[in-house]
């Protein structure tokens, strides 16, 4: 078998075989390329995982030093986000000109409009798909207790209530000198809608006038009192 082989590599033409010699080579050269691409991006591998691992250390102690303020702005925009959103407009204009003994500033003023309107929007949203879950954030203490016990008494009665256009004119009364707490008078107005089961029972139009006291929460203001009242 040995001296077959070795006729049968006698008897190639001495070009053929140069030929081969030179493709095998080839293959060899392209074979120590693949391997020395392979070891030098392995490497490569090796040194970014290891700087990777140094900046993610650096990373965590900066983390670790502003989670609070992180998470303080994942909160805003949490409650910002996950408002409930209402198809009926809600306006708000609100008069700070008479605000005492502090005065509202202007920053303060279009933080307080925004978190009145969205828990208006909340109120409207629970109060007609019976939903607690859109009066937590923008109420808390006596408002959102009196809010719960309406939802639960519309959920056992099958009842649930509609605010149509709604159109607040309200006007800030008092600003504690150290800016934790402000009392506004809401001219309210809008169209309530009153229903059973799904079906329309009471439709009007109705003017309404509320006192209410607002708070500064770590990231927007909650509304701690509404209390209708015959007027001002």
């Amino acid at each position: 078998m040995i001296a077959l082989a070795t006729f049968h590599i006698a008897m190639i033409p001495t070009s053929l075989l140069t030929a081969m010699n030179t493709i095998a080579m080839a293959m060899i050269g392209l074979t120590l390329m693949a391997i020395t691409t392979i070891s030098v991006t392995t490497v490569a591998m090796t040194v970014n995982f290891a700087r990777r691992r140094r900046v993610l250390s650096i990373g965590s102690s900066i983390r670790s030093r502003s989670t609070s303020r992180i998470m303080a702005l994942l909160t805003a925009s949490l409650f910002l986000f996950c408002t409930p959103r209402s198809n009926a407009a809600v306006n708000v204009d609100m008069n700070v000109s008479h605000a005492g003994p502090r005065t509202v500033e202007s920053l303060t003023e279009r933080g307080i409009v925004r978190d009145y309107r969205i828990a208006w929007i909340s109120l409207a949203h629970a109060l007609e798909f019976n939903a607690l879950g859109a009066l937590s954030g923008p109420f808390v203490s006596t408002a959102k207790e009196s809010l719960v016990n309406t939802v639960s008494s519309q959920q056992h009665s099958g009842l649930s209530t509609r605010y149509l256009n709604q159109n607040h004119k309200v006007e800030a009364v008092y600003y504690a000198p150290e800016g934790d707490v402000i009392e506004l008078h809401d001219a309210a107005d809008y169209q309530l809608q009153i229903f059973d089961g799904g079906k329309l029972v009471h439709d009007e139009h109705v003017v309404m006038h509320y006192v209410v006291l607002m708070t500064p929460a770590a990231d927007h203001w909650v509304v701690r009192q509404l209390q209708a009242v015959p007027q001002f």
